[in-house]
């Protein structure tokens, strides 16, 4: 997934106006125009801890509307690539307890969802809003587990959303999410890693912009 952001920059016009470092890699802070609208985007690590303290940073540096775009894990049957836009997030991490009191879920921001599912439409995209689980176990994504998460309502599974947006409340920013699904846990008997999306994500990228205009003021 890294290399398609990288694609996307090199066949776009932009401009590296800064950087953000963690212990182990510098992460580039990229300008654009996107439909006569200033963007800064970026990558992320992956899961919660990292993805926020990237968000944090780019919140100091005066972001107010965010938009991730990311893979995930479906949970129910789908084709591969299928779009989700998650309004609650099931909270099986630890970041999101730093930033808000303990509760089993968090809300997504309604203007930041509507923003995304107008991006979605406006590009003739189907999609499906969803409950995504949260987690931050790499390899405790049991078959019990899954089955549970799925008779709670959770449709996708991936590693940041509470965290963001669990952060962004506290921050007082909007935030929102959009997902397409790689890899498939919806026969919890027989995971299909699938090619983990790829290919899907310079599009998301573009999609991500787009409801990031429709957020803007």
């Amino acid at each position: 997934m890294g290399q398609e952001v990288e694609d996307y920059v090199s066949i776009h016009p932009c401009e590296i106006i800064g950087q953000l470092e963690n212990i182990t890699k510098v992460f580039y802070v990229y300008k654009t125009i996107h439909r006569g609208t200033e963007i800064t985007f970026c990558r992320t690590p992956l899961g919660g801890a990292g993805a926020v303290q990237i968000m944090e940073e780019l919140i100091a540096g005066g972001a107010e509307e965010i938009v991730a775009a990311g893979n995930c894990g479906a949970l129910i049957e789908d084709a591969e690539g299928d779009f989700f836009v998650p309004v609650t997030a099931l909270r099986q991490e630890d970041t999101s307890y730093h930033y808000l009191p303990p509760a089993r879920e968090v809300k997504l921001d309604e203007n930041a969802v509507l923003a995304v599912e107008k991006a979605l439409a406006e590009n003739g995209e189907s999609y499906r809003r969803c409950k995504t689980w949260t987690t931050d176990g790499f390899f405790r994504e049991r078959k019990e587990m899954v089955l549970y998460r799925k008779e709670e309502g959770c449709s996708v599974v991936e590693m940041e959303c509470a965290s963001l947006a669990a952060c962004a409340k506290m921050r007082g920013v909007q935030f929102g999410q959009l997902l397409f699904t790689a890899d498939s846990l919806a026969d919890a008997e027989n995971y299909d890693e699938r090619t983990w999306g790829k290919g899907r994500l310079s599009y998301a990228i573009k999609l991500a912009f787009d409801a990031v205009v429709e957020m803007k003021p």
